[in-house]
């Protein structure tokens, strides 16, 4: 099958199990026309994504937004307010990463969240992917992107399955190129069936898919939103580079799974597309650990990242703050005075990332 061929029936077999099996989640098909309040939203989703399962997201985004409903709320609170709000996430410096971002976006871009590529990565924490999604999911502009969901099937479709040791034959540069064919023809798709059906039939969208939006702009610099619009014209309104994307991270976390896919369910398994199927999947073999710093702990090997979860997760409870060795106590089960150091390294560690502070003998969450 010719590469073209390919592509073409790749996307279309997406769209219609997408049609039948989209997850509603919380941070899609947003009904807010701000595009600032959108795109914070959807920023709040996808650095709480990083490293955290959906189920754990899905509670946690909706009480943090409760706690800062708009991105004005976020920018403008304190470390310890955002850490608080923060409990059950982990890794506790993304929180502070997601309120400078806000931040940013309050104090240099006028309150308007931007949705140039180049003004996106300048922000600190934001890399090449959540830039990208923020562009796709928050403002509809077509921006092919590499993350694990979607590295999986483009790899196992057009050139392959990973090797046994779970790495891939092609890099990100080269699947890059394949999902920007992609996404072109998954666009084309979408909106050729609202010029030729949706209007006929009164259906919305193509197979389930929402219709297109009318797009409303906050108050804010005149400059930003006339810039905003030129690039709009030039690629349209359609809401198919959010649906494309959330289709493929779909099928990538309910079917095409990391390590053991349904193979019988796959559609492009039953259309011979995928060029990975069950006869050629490796047997993977173990990894062994990336080592990390840590310490035995009753036994048992603990990372530092995961005590210093604990001791932001002791102080959050104490609002007057905590000894050391009372942190020591409430994080390590076999506490000792000869731990000491290790433990006052570590917080040391999070009063430089501005986590906790230290108030005399006193430790409390940074202010």
């Amino acid at each position: 099958m010719k590469q073209k061929e390919r592509i073409h029936a790749f996307v279309e077999a997406i769209w219609h199990w997408y049609g039948q099996h989209k997850r509603s989640l919380p941070w899609r098909d947003l009904a807010i026309n701000d595009d600032t309040e959108r795109a914070y939203r959807i920023l709040v989703s996808e650095v709480m994504l990083q490293q955290t399962q959906v189920e754990r997201v899905i509670v946690i985004y909706e009480r943090f937004l409760k706690r800062f409903p708009r991105l004005r709320d976020l920018a403008t609170a304190s470390n310890r307010d955002v850490i608080l709000a923060w409990r059950g996430m982990g890794y506790n410096s993304r929180a502070l990463r997601l309120r400078d971002a806000a931040r940013a976006v309050l104090q240099q871009h006028h309150g308007i969240f931007p949705c140039e590529m180049n003004a996106l990565l300048a922000m600190d924490g934001l890399g090449f992917y959540t830039a990208a999604a923020i562009r796709n999911f928050a403002f509809n502009l077509p921006t092919p992107c590499i993350d694990t969901n979607i590295r999986r099937i483009l790899h196992r479709t057009f050139v392959g399955p990973e090797r046994e040791d779970g790495t891939w034959e092609k890099n990100d540069h080269y699947l890059l190129g394949i999902a920007e064919e992609v996404l072109d023809e998954a666009i084309r798709q979408y909106d050729e069936f609202f010029n030729n059906v949706a209007a006929k039939r009164g259906s919305c969208g193509p197979r389930g898919c929402p219709p297109e939006r009318t797009v409303r702009y906050g108050r804010g610099a005149a400059p930003l939103r006339e810039k905003r619009d030129r690039e709009r014209k030039t690629v349209g309104l359609s809401l198919a580079p959010s649906n494309w994307h959330a289709a493929l991270m779909d099928f990538g976390s309910l079917v095409q799974t990391k390590r053991s896919p349904k193979w019988s369910q796959c559609p492009l398994t039953d259309q011979n597309l995928m060029k990975a199927s069950a006869r050629n999947f490796p047997q993977f073999k173990s990894r062994i650990p990336k080592s990390e710093p840590g310490r035995t702990i009753a036994g048992r090997f603990v990372p530092n990242r995961i005590t210093r979860g604990r001791i932001i997760e002791s102080l959050r409870d104490a609002t007057e703050g905590l000894l050391v060795a009372s942190i020591g106590r409430k994080v390590c089960t076999d506490w000792s005075v000869t731990q000491r150091r290790w433990l006052m390294k570590l917080l040391k560690k999070l009063e430089q990332e501005k986590l906790v502070a230290r108030k005399g003998a006193i430790y409390v969450l940074h202010k």
